[in-house]
């Protein structure tokens, strides 16, 4: 994972094996179509992605969105230094929460949703745990692409992980 020396506070980020970092992706081709290198990962999940002009895009893995929001990984840097799109961005309230319940993070893990907010989990302490990062990738992965598709409120019937 490359993380070029950024200003966020460490507590905040997960850290993925440099190894795994590219097959993390392979349940999300459905919604990333482009080569992305890894920039940086949050402690829940979340990766920030570099495309091949530099632009840094988020994925969201709880929304199962990938949009762009920096034009270069200065500019990124920088927007990092806004508490409140750092606050959106990596939901420093929760993870400190989560550090004091589940203690650090190993390199591999990140905190994940026991039920996704997609499946109306909810943005809280209780429904996160520490988890292994390929499984919350490949779960989250495929899940979001099941659902992206249904509105709102659709009760869930069925749920197919390979």
């Amino acid at each position: 994972m490359v993380n070029r020396n950024l200003t966020i506070p460490s507590h905040l980020i997960a850290k993925a094996n440099d190894s795994a970092a590219e097959t993390l992706l392979d349940d999300w081709q459905w919604l990333i179509q482009s080569k992305f290198s890894p920039v940086v990962m949050t402690a829940l999940g979340d990766y920030f992605l570099s495309d091949e002009t530099g632009r840094i895009h988020f994925l969201d893995l709880m929304c199962g969105e990938c949009t762009q929001v920096a034009a270069s990984l200065e500019e990124f840097d920088a927007l990092c230094n806004d508490r409140e799109l750092r606050r959106r961005w990596f939901v420093g309230f929760l993870v400190m929460e989560l550090r004091k319940l589940h203690g650090e993070l190993e390199i591999g893990q990140c905190f994940g949703c026991k039920i996704p907010l997609s499946l109306n989990g909810k943005l809280e302490a209780s429904n996160f745990e520490r988890t292994d990062i390929g499984v919350h990738y490949s779960v989250l992965g495929q899940l979001q692409q099941q659902v992206k598709s249904l509105p709102p409120g659709t009760k869930i019937q069925n749920v197919r992980i390979e």
